[in-house]
């Protein structure tokens, strides 16, 4: 411990004399005060001590202490909850027994060590300390990579002493857990659940098929059989759409592991969601009959959007639109420089301006005739873009710059954005992504502006908008306010080895642009299928006379499923829309009707959507235990079986290195806030105000 002070301690001596002149003056130049010459020495000196306690704090004095911290080990059980563990033959013993033999291996490690719980899914959760473990093993998929991702994001730099890790082996989801173990700073023990013999049973694979076609085309439906221990036996498939059977067949197997890809080719009749069944044949011994049954779903839409990406110079966002927007069987794409494109903005339901007006090309005349045709426009500003130019536009948004500078600005979601429907996932990506290189200056947004992403830049949360949307007239034009969001694509890649969140956040932004207006007062908006672990989720919006926004009335919903199931709920209000989530609803198929009403006026909007079951944790259950073997390798841990589950706890505690970790650090303290230093001032001053009362002073 050392003592430091803000002004040097050579002013020590007139803190002291401060002290000691003030008891003078009070105790021996005071007429008023008659003591004896002893309590009068007495009472000054505590007097003056008191007053050069208190003078010293003007020096401004803190403490330097060395702190001793230890940090203790922390283990990490990680439980698999997924569905393919209840699928199997031994199905009774993971309801019954197993919870008990977990809650038996936390209960020991915890004696000794501090222990965090998750259960992994689609993504890996972690329990609160009151939240008791309930494995129900019904996730629908399984993401093994995601415990990684998750104890990195909240343990990093942390003593974690190991993880114990309870699986199968088996993902379907995610990145490999693998090289994303392998990466860990600390041991994984696993624990091989499930079956890793080849089991009796017939199965669907996979279901490969368009999630849209257009009416009037055909399009192609792949079903991959498999079946197991099987051979010399036979079964039907049947397809059917609705009650109308599509195909009938007779499969024959041959061979212990026999596996055969179905080729069907529709034709997409009528407008609409399209419901498909593919049964086989439920055959005795079969481990489940629940992977011989699958749903699978068509949107039959009219044809196909136009949108053209028109750019001032090459650049590498412009490559990464071109591709998201390519994935999707809704529209055609074009790419070309401004100086080349020659088509008519009237027949595009979208067109991309990357950085256009330029102070190189103005595109003045493609613009006039945009905006004259009433088609839909994303401006993307950058450092080419003559922003002079584009303020005097009228799209919602002016920037104004005095200076030729940048930010680098990392995205915000807008949590009262409700034009649109926008995953978790994507959520959870955005945080991750890199800063792109944003405008300096003022932004300024029109009333009727709906941010959907805000800036956050070095670490600020700011109100400039990033992504913002705007419409005027019937016409809709979008806003991204900065450069280098190609970056994103690859940042996604390496996060979740996949480019869907990014993907997602590009389809969004062009489907809400180029879809047909709505002039309608009342408008409501979901998606058209929805997976089965997924939120049903719906946004409104609804206009007074004038076409303002409004949200005063309140939104009736009723949702009607198969027989007589219904839904009946009520929108939520936000920002200036509604929102509604329903979480999530069986599989099937749903009507909904939407009701409101404005003064005197009632407004009514109805639909349909699906919700489609996921098949993934059937697939395939047979349990992998290298995997796991793997990744107890590669981490210095152990693999265990099912059998040798009570023997985990005895490997960790006798593994020398999980150990808790001490290290010292200084902290500084003003002198001011510690309690004993006041203490002795009070102290000092309380006992000469006894003296002074017990002689009859004042």
């Amino acid at each position: 411990m050392a003592l430091l002070t803000k002004y040097s301690l050579w002013l020590l001596p007139l803190v002291l004399l401060l002290g000691v002149g003030y008891a003078f003056f009070l105790y021996y130049k005071n007429n008023n005060i008659i003591f004896e010459k002893k309590h009068r020495i007495i009472m000054a000196s505590l007097r003056g001590l008191a007053m050069s306690l208190l003078a010293f704090l003007l020096l401004g004095p803190m403490l330097k202490l060395i702190v001793k911290q230890t940090d203790h080990p922390v283990i990490l059980l990680a439980i698999d909850n997924s569905e393919s563990l209840r699928s199997n033959k031994d199905s009774a013993y993971y309801i019954n027994e197993y919870p008990k033999a977990v809650q038996q291996l936390a209960t020991e490690l915890g004696n000794k060590y501090e222990i965090k719980t998750f259960v992994i899914g689609d993504e890996a959760r972690m329990l609160g300390n009151d939240e008791a473990l309930n494995l129900d093993f019904s996730e629908k998929s399984t993401n093994l990579a995601s415990i990684f991702d998750i104890t990195n994001r909240l343990y990093a730099n942390q003593n974690i002493g190991a993880m114990v890790l309870l699986t199968d082996g088996i993902y379907n989801t995610g990145a490999s857990p693998y090289y994303k173990a392998s990466e860990a700073n600390f041991p994984v023990y696993t624990v091989g659940l499930g079956n890793t013999e080849l089991t009796t049973d017939l199965f669907f694979s996979d279901v490969v098929h368009n999630k849209q076609a257009f009416k009037g085309n055909m399009f192609p439906v792949e079903l991959k059989i498999n079946a197991n221990r099987l051979s010399g036996k036979q079964a039907e498939l049947t397809v059917m759409e609705g009650d109308k059977e599509i195909l009938h067949k007779n499969i024959s197997f041959s061979g212990n592991r026999y596996f055969e890809t179905v080729k069907l080719s529709l034709e997409a009749q009528s407008t609409g969601i399209h419901h498909y069944r593919a049964d086989l044949t439920e055959l005795d011994g079969e481990v489940t009959h629940k992977n011989n049954h699958v749903h699978f779903y068509v949107e039959v839409i009219e044809s196909k959007d136009k949108i053209a990406i028109v750019y001032n110079s090459p650049h590498p966002d412009v490559a990464a639109l071109n591709e998201a927007l390519a994935l999707t069987d809704n529209y055609d794409v074009e790419v070309s420089p401004a100086s080349e494109f020659k088509g008519n903005p009237s027949d595009y339901s979208l067109i991309v301006l990357h950085q256009l007006p330029s102070k190189a090309n103005t595109a003045s005349n493609l613009i006039s005739q945009i905006r004259k045709s009433g088609t839909s426009a994303l401006y993307i500003i950058g450092t080419q873009t003559d922003l002079n130019n584009f303020n005097t536009l009228n799209t919602g948004l002016t920037i104004g710059q005095s200076k030729n500078l940048t930010n680098n600005a990392m995205p915000l979601y807008n949590e009262n954005f409700t034009s649109f429907t926008f995953s978790e996932e994507a959520q959870r990506m955005l945080p991750k992504y890199p800063p792109i290189k944003t405008i300096f200056g003022t932004y300024k947004t029109g009333v009727s502006a709906n941010v959907f992403m805000y800036q956050k830049i070095s670490g600020v949360e700011t109100k400039y908008p990033l992504v913002v949307f705007n419409q005027q007239n019937g016409a809709k034009t979008g806003i991204i306010t900065g450069t280098g969001f190609w970056q994103w694509k690859l940042y996604n890649y390496l996060y979740a080895e996949n480019h869907t969140a990014f993907n997602e956040i590009i389809d969004k932004i062009a489907l809400y642009l180029a879809a047909k207006g709505d002039k309608s007062q009342f408008r409501v908006r979901h998606a058209d299928v929805f997976a089965e672990n997924a939120p049903v989720e719906f946004s409104a919006e609804l206009f007074n006379d004038s076409y303002e926004l409004i949200n005063e009335p309140d939104i009736k919903m009723v949702i009607k499923g198969s027989g007589d199931t219904t839904y009946e709920a009520q929108f939520s209000k936000q920002n200036k829309g509604y929102y509604l989530n329903m979480g999530e609803l069986p599989v099937g198929s749903y009507s909904w009707t939407a009701t409101t009403q404005v003064g005197g006026k009632r407004f009514e909007k109805s639909g349909r959507f699906s919700i489609q079951e996921i098949m993934l944790e059937t697939a395939n259950l047979i349990a992998d235990h290298d995997l796991l073997k793997s990744i107890s390798s590669a981490t210095k841990g152990k693999f265990f079986t099912r059998n040798e589950m009570q023997k985990v706890a005895k490997e960790i505690k006798a593994n020398d290195n999980i150990k808790s970790i001490s290290s010292y650090k200084k902290k500084y303290t003003m002198l001011l806030n510690s309690p004993w230093y006041l203490a002795a001032i009070v102290l000092l001053l309380g006992i000469e105000w006894f003296l002074r009362k017990w002689n009859g002073g004042y």
